[in-house]
C-alpha cells in the first residue's frame, strides 16, 4: 500500500488549488499571446519579403535596361546585322564598349553579343563577343542547345556560365532579343549578374537570428538558396510544390525536423517567388519568456501554499517524521542511538516502546557477536593445535631414526632445535605473529630437517624486508615447507633445493614454497585444486604421502587442509593456497593473504 504523509497531503491540497488557477489563466493568456506574436511575425516577414523582392526586381530591371542600351548601340547593331563583313576595328570597338560596361559595374559579370539569324536561327559562335577583351569563346559550349527567350527576354536561375574558355562563374543571366532596322531578330544580348550580389543581398537580409531567404523561378527551379548544394544533393528539403501553388502568402510546415513559417511574395516583373523562412521557435521566443514568467509565478504561489500548509500540519507530522527517521537509522544498523520525540501524545509512547525494542535488539546483537568471535577463536586454536602434534610426531620420528643409527650428537642437536622451536611458540603466546617471527619458525624447522637429511636437502629463505612487520597466523608456512620436503625432495633420488620467498604483489602478501622434487601428476594436481575450493573435501581427495607430489598435503591432507581452513577462517574466503606442479619438475605452493600491519587488531 502506498504510504502518504499527512504533511504532504495538506501541502498538495493547498498547492493544487493555486496551480489549477494559474494553469487555467496562464494557458489562456499564453495562447492569446502566441497568436499575437505569430500575426505580428507574419506581417513583418511579408513586408520583409516584399521589400527584398523589390530590390531584386531593381537589379533585374537594371540588367534589362543595360541590355536595351547595348542593343540600341549603333555599332553593336551594325555588327550583329552583318558580323561576317565587320572589320577588325569594328569588332574591337564593340569589345571595348562591352568591356567598359563591365568595368563600371562590378555586379555585372559579363555582357555577350550572340549574333543569330531569326529566333530559331543558329548562333554564330565565331561571331560571339564577350565583355572581356581578348577572351576566347569556349569551343565546347553548346550554342545549339542554349535556351532562348520565347518572348522579348528570358531570365535564368543560378547556373555556372562556361561560355568563355577557362571561366566558370556562378551567374544569373538575362537574355534579350536584339532587332535589326527592319524589325527582324538579329541575335541576342546576354547580361550576366554576379551571383555573389544576390547571395550577399539575401544572406545579409534574413528574418530572425537563424532564418534565411531563397528564390524560386516560375517553374520551381531554384534561383538562389543559401544551402543550394545541400538542396541539389538531397540533404535539405523545401516545400517547393506547396510554395508554387501558394505563390504569395503564408505556409506553416516542418522542414528537417523544425517547424517553420514560409512567407512567399511573387514578383510581377520576373515571376520569381521570394520566400522568407522563419523558425517558429524564434518567433515564439517571447511566448517562452511569458511562459517562464507564469511558471515563476506558479512556483511562488506554490511555495506560499506549501509554507502555509506546512505550518498547519507541522505540529501533527513532525513527531511522526522524527520517529520515522530514527527507525530508518536503525534499519541501517545504528542500534547505539536513543529514540526520542518532542511531543506529549501517543507518538511519544510509541517512541518509548521503539527505544526499548531497539536496545534489546542491540544487546542480542552484541551477545551474538561475542559468541561468534569466541567460536572463531576456538576453531582457529583447534586448527592450530593440529599442527603442533603433527610436527612433533614427525620430528620425534626423525630423532628416533638418528638414535637407531647411532647419530647421537645429531639427535641432541635436533632435540635442542625442537625445544627452541616450541619455546618460540610458548614465548610468543598469540595465535597471530609477525612475518619476522614466522621466518624464525621456518629457519628452526629447516635446521632440524637439514640435520636429518644432510646433503640431500638444501634451502634458501628470501623475504622482502618490508614484509617483516606485517602479521601472519602462527605456523602458516611451516606445514607447506614440511610437505615440500616429505613429498617432493624426500622421494627424489638426487639432492633437492627448497626455496621459501615472500614479496608484496598487487597489494597482497604472496609467499611461495618451491621445491625441485618429483612433482605431481596432472590428475593429482587437478584433484588438489578442486579440493582447495572446498577445504573439507581434501580428506577425500585421494591424496596421501604415498602419492608423492611435492608440496601436497601431509598425512591425511592435514597440512594443506589446516592451512587453507585457517586462512579462510581468519582472512576470508578470497585468500588461500594455490599450487603449480609437473612430474619431475617440482612443485610451487603459493600463499596469498592481505597486508595486516602490527598496529591493526
Amino acid at each position: 500500500m502506498k504510504i502518504r504523509r499527512i504533511q504532504s497531503t495538506l501541502i498538495r491540497a493547498f498547492a493544487l488549488i493555486v496551480v489549477l488557477t494559474i494553469a487555467i489563466l496562464g494557458s489562456v493568456s499564453l495562447s492569446f499571446f502566441k497568436r499575437t506574436l505569430v500575426d505580428a511575425a507574419e506581417q513583418s516577414t511579408r513586408q520583409f519579403a516584399s521589400q527584398l523582392s523589390r530590390i531584386v526586381d531593381n537589379y533585374i530591371t537594371y540588367m534589362d535596361d543595360l541590355a536595351l542600351v547595348v542593343a540600341g548601340d549603333a555599332d553593336v547593331r551594325s555588327y550583329m546585322e552583318a558580323p561576317e563583313r565587320a572589320r577588325t576595328g569594328d569588332r574591337a570597338r564593340v569589345e571595348r564598349f562591352l568591356g567598359s560596361i563591365r568595368n563600371v559595374r562590378k555586379d555585372i559579370d559579363g555582357v555577350f553579343l550572340l549574333p543569330a539569324r531569326g529566333r530559331q536561327g543558329p548562333i554564330d559562335a565565331a561571331s560571339v563577343i564577350a565583355s572581356a577583351p581578348g577572351s576566347r569563346v569556349n569551343p565546347d559550349f553548346d550554342f545549339a542547345g542554349m535556351a532562348r527567350p520565347q518572348g522579348p527576354l528570358a531570365l535564368s536561375s543560378a547556373h555556372v556560365e562556361n561560355m568563355i574558355d577557362g571561366r566558370y562563374p556562378w551567374v544569373i543571366s538575362l537574355v534579350r532579343e536584339a532587332s535589326g532596322k527592319d524589325g527582324s531578330i538579329i541575335g541576342y544580348i546576354q547580361v550576366d549578374l554576379n551571383y555573389a550580389i544576390i547571395d550577399d543581398l539575401c544572406r545579409n537580409a534574413r528574418p530572425g537570428a537563424s532564418g534565411y531567404v531563397f528564390i524560386l523561378g516560375p517553374s520551381g527551379d531554384i534561383v538562389y538558396h543559401p544551402r543550394q548544394q545541400l538542396v541539389y544533393g538531397g540533404l535539405k528539403t523545401e516545400r517547393i510544390p506547396e510554395l508554387l501553388a501558394l505563390r504569395s502568402g503564408f505556409l506553416t510546415s516542418s522542414v528537417d525536423g523544425r517547424d517553420v513559417l514560409y512567407t512567399a511574395t511573387t514578383s510581377a516583373r520576373t515571376g520569381w517567388i521570394v520566400v522568407a523562412v522563419s523558425y517558429i521557435s524564434e518567433l515564439l521566443a517571447g511566448s517562452r519568456r511569458a511562459f517562464y514568467t507564469f511558471s515563476l509565478l506558479a512556483v511562488l504561489c506554490f511555495a506560499i501554499a506549501a509554507i502555509v500548509s506546512s505550518i498547519v500540519s507541522a505540529r501533527i507530522s513532525r513527531p511522526i517524521e522524527a520517529l520515522r527517521r530514527s527507525m530508518q537509522e536503525v534499519e541501517k544498523g545504528k542500534f547505539d542511538m536513543d529514540i526520542t520525540v518532542e511531543c506529549s501524545n501517543e507518538v511519544y509512547q510509541l517512541a518509548v516502546d521503539c527505544d526499548i525494542a531497539v536496545k534489546k535488539v542491540r544487546d542480542l546483537i552484541e551477545q551474538n557477536r561475542k559468541d561468534s568471535e569466541q567460536r572463531r577463536l576456538l576453531e582457529l586454536r583447534a586448527l592450530q593445535a593440529q599442527i603442533n602434534p603433527h610436527f612433533l610426531y614427525n620430528t620425534l620420528d626423525s630423532i628416533i631414526w638418528m638414535i637407531e643409527l647411532g647419530e647421537n650428537e645429531q639427535a641432541i642437536d635436533v632435540t635442542s632445535s625442537l625445544a627452541r622451536f616450541f619455546r618460540l611458540g610458548i614465548n610468543r603466546g598469540s595465535e597471530v605473529i609477525t612475518i619476522r617471527t614466522e621466518i624464525e619458525y621456518i629457519e628452526t624447522y629447516l635446521t632440524i630437517q637439514k640435520t636429518r637429511y644432510k646433503d640431500k636437502l638444501d634451502y634458501e629463505i628470501s623475504f622482502q624486508p618490508e614484509l617483516y612487520g606485517y602479521r601472519i597466523l602462527k605456523l602458516l608456512v611451516q606445514p607447506i615447507v614440511e610437505n615440500a620436503i616429505y613429498h617432493g625432495i624426500k622421494n627424489k633420488e638426487s639432492p633437492g633445493v627448497l626455496r621459501v620467498s615472500g614479496a608484496l604483489e598487487g597489494g597482497l602478501i604472496v609467499i611461495r614454497v618451491a621445491d625441485d622434487g618429483v612433482g605431481m601428476p596432472p590428475g593429482k594436481l587437478a584433484a588438489l585444486r578442486d579440493a582447495l575450493a572446498d577445504p573439507g573435501a581434501l580428506d577425500g581427495a585421494g591424496l596421501s604421502p604415498a602419492d608423492g607430489g611435492g608440496a601436497g598435503p601431509s598425512s591425511g591432507g592435514v597440512g594443506v587442509r589446516n592451512v587453507q581452513e585457517r586462512i579462510t577462517l581468519f582472512f576470508g574466503p578470497q585468500y588461500g593456497l594455490s599450487f603449480e606442479s609437473a612430474p619431475g619438475m617440482g612443485t610451487v605452493a603459493t600463499i596469498r593473504i592481505p597486508c595486516v600491519s602490527e598496529a591493526e587488531p
